[in-house]
């Protein structure tokens, strides 16, 4: 299981002597463990209290050479178990939680998230959705439907990245490879609105990370806008997306309305994973508040 970051403890591994076995006469148990995996544990135990690390930092705190702790880390990365940033910096990736901890994470979310989430689609009068970034692919966790919108869209469906608005936020703050991987050709057309230039697509992230919110307009259906922000952990880190989608309005393709609901709504959600605002009347997207 995947421990709560800032709650560190000591496990304590007992090993048989050489040559005896444990209660059972299992021979496999008298087999000692392997220091690798041991040392490569004792180094994803760093990032729960630093959320961020880089090899020079991670090798001073393990004690071992740098190249050695280098090597356990582009594996771990490889592996995706760890991600990496544009800084060189480590940091904890999915593959944790889809191992031990994707059935607990979904309960977790989903404990966190449905009832603002029934609030924010009854305020708003729109479906409200949470998803998270599996992968290059969304991954829809939760579904709140409403029955005066009947937009696309279910619990399990996986989307794009680039063309929807939950996806939008949770690339722009993907590790760098994330990023390249999306831009490194143009991606898929689903719609004559979907963008699919790099450069475009980099510039429009650019401007999620400033802002905090992503809009799209007919990207992934024709016909649908959606409005999207970031969920934050304890860590700071980006676990998730709210969204909210309507039918697109011919010369109301912006409607301003839904943006605090959504924003404050995150905020709850934020708050009830741990998260905390460095002031308490801030969110922790750039210039909004909730």
């Amino acid at each position: 299981m995947v421990r709560p970051y800032g709650h560190s403890h000591q496990v304590s591994i007992r090993t048989p002597a050489p040559g005896t076995t444990r209660q059972g006469g299992d021979p496999a148990m008298a087999t000692p463990p392997s220091t690798t995996v041991l040392k490569a544990f004792e180094l994803l135990d760093l990032f729960a209290e630093r959320p961020l690390l880089s090899a020079g930092e991670a090798a001073r705190l393990l004690g071992v050479p740098r190249a050695t702790t280098h090597r356990m880390l582009v594996t771990l990365r490889t592996a995706g178990v760890l991600e990496s940033n544009e800084y060189g910096q480590y940091l904890l990736g999915l593959r944790l939680f889809e191992l031990g901890s994707f059935a607990p994470l979904r309960r977790r979310l989903h404990d966190v998230s449905a009832a603002p989430l029934e609030r924010l689609a009854a305020e708003i009068g729109l479906p409200a959705l949470l998803s998270i970034r599996d992968g290059n692919d969304l991954l829809c966790l939760e579904k709140v439907h409403h029955p005066r919108s009947n937009v696309p869209g279910r619990v399990g469906q996986r989307g794009p990245l680039h063309a929807t608005a939950a996806g939008k936020v949770l690339l722009a703050y993907a590790p760098r490879t994330v990023v390249e991987q999306v831009t490194a050709e143009p991606p898929a057309r689903f719609t004559p609105y979907t963008v699919v230039d790099p450069d475009r697509l980099l510039a429009e992230l650019g401007t999620v990370r400033e802002q905090g919110l992503a809009w799209e307009h007919d990207e992934h259906c024709q016909g649908v806008s959606s409005l999207a922000t970031g969920i934050w952990n304890r860590a700071g880190q980006i676990v998730a997306a709210i969204s909210v989608s309507a039918g697109t309005l011919p010369g109301q393709r912006r409607c301003r309305s839904v943006e605090r609901p959504l924003l404050a709504t995150a905020t709850e959600i934020q708050r009830r994973l741990g998260w905390r605002p460095v002031r308490e009347d801030a969110t922790p997207v750039a210039g909004l508040t909730a």
